[in-house]
């Protein structure tokens, strides 16, 4: 079969990676001229990097790989500590900080990625689907594989005209060579206090991936706004601010798509953000466009004609493992304060006990750890 993804972000890329060898042809069409290796770091959980795993793409020697989480409060309490060596160990896949970049190049190598081919049309015939990009070229293929993000526009013409919906959350994040002692290591610090939170990763090579969950918009200098309203979280975090220049910064808002339970038409589907966008208070969002790639590679692999019925099994897999990620992250609970009474109980819980839960959840929102395909 003749397959086209539209865009050539980490989900795109890694189903093109996957079919790699399949027997079908496979393309991706990307609006902009070049890869887009633009944003700070991608959060590989162990669910992602089984997908990676799965789809020929290991992840030894990308990043940093993450062993311990520690959640503090701005007064500089420690609320929780999460065992992430200890998940890997249960699940059998590490937790990987890895910059986007290096993940999209590398994920890039082999395929036949199109640049400058915005979609500006999609046809939907009986076998056949026709895309016509904004030079006017048309593409015609069996299979449409819509991966272009949150203001897809395959989404738009096949599935939902609606745009995703914002809230009032913004994420300003970086990557950068800061913090050494923390960067170095392999521990993740998460502050949430009443301004927000702000997460710091080591990502491998002295980086540091950063990032600023903020409630209302900041006016001015962002990186002088971003120090005014996390003063007060403890010296880890003014000394991050003390090293933040406005270029370090970009934003994200966060935004939440409403997931049907069929995302796609006759020989079109969508994944990533195009099919569930939601905010990333959970880390998910790459993770379960992942996944996606997975089951898509499995099913795809599988047909070789009337490729309709694979792509709605797809849909049917999916859609209720990325419904309990979008519930739980558009509740932006992880950004807001801790109650007292709700830290005193959870400072209770044995550390292994955080740790099983924490791999049940992530078995939770997997197909790939459950073998769904």
């Amino acid at each position: 079969m003749e397959i086209l993804i539209a865009g050539g972000g980490v989900g795109g890329l890694a189903l093109a990676r996957g079919l790699t060898g399949s027997g079908h042809r496979v393309r991706v069409l990307e609006a902009a001229p070049a890869l887009r290796t633009g944003g700070a770091a991608f959060t590989v959980f162990s669910n992602g990097a089984a997908a990676l795993a799965g789809l020929g793409v290991p992840l030894a020697g990308f990043g940093g790989r993450l062993d311990t989480l520690r959640f503090d409060t701005a007064a500089g309490a420690t609320m929780v500590t999460a065992d992430l060596a200890g998940v890997a160990r249960r699940i059998g896949f590490p937790v990987v900080s890895t910059p986007r970049a290096r993940l999209i190049e590398h994920l890039a190598m082999g395929v036949d990625v199109e640049f400058s081919r915005e979609i500006v049309g999609v046809e939907v015939g009986e076998n056949r689907i026709t895309v016509t990009d904004a030079t006017g070229t048309r593409h015609e293929a069996d299979v449409l594989v819509g991966a272009d993000g949150h203001r897809s526009a395959v989404r738009r013409a096949v599935v939902d005209p609606a745009p995703a919906a914002e809230n009032q959350w913004t994420t300003w994040q970086g990557l950068t060579a800061v913090l050494p002692e923390l960067a170095s290591g392999s521990t993740g610090v998460c502050v949430v206090g009443p301004a927000g939170l702000v997460g710091m990763l080591p990502s491998g090579g002295g980086l540091l991936q950063w990032w600023f969950d903020v409630h209302q918009p900041l006016t001015g200098s962002p990186a002088a706004a971003l120090a005014e309203r996390f003063a007060g979280y403890g010296p880890l975090v003014a000394a991050l601010l003390n090293e933040i220049r406005d270029a370090d910064l970009e934003a994200f808002r966060h935004v939440t798509h409403r997931i049907p339970d069929q995302w796609g038409r006759a020989g079109v589907t969508l994944l990533g953000d195009a099919a569930h966008a939601f905010p990333p208070t959970q880390a998910q969002g790459a993770n379960q466009a992942l996944e996606d790639a997975w089951v898509l590679n499995r099913v795809l692999r599988e047909t070789r004609s009337s490729p309709a019925d694979a792509l709605r099994r797809y849909e049917r897999l999916r859609a209720p493992r990325v419904r309990k990620v979008s519930r739980r992250a558009a509740s932006e609970r992880t950004n807001k304060p801790v109650p007292a009474a709700l830290r005193l109980l959870t400072s209770l819980i044995p550390r292994s006990a955080i740790t099983a839960a924490y791999a049940a959840q992530l078995r939770g929102v997997s197909s790939v750890l459950n073998g769904e395909a």
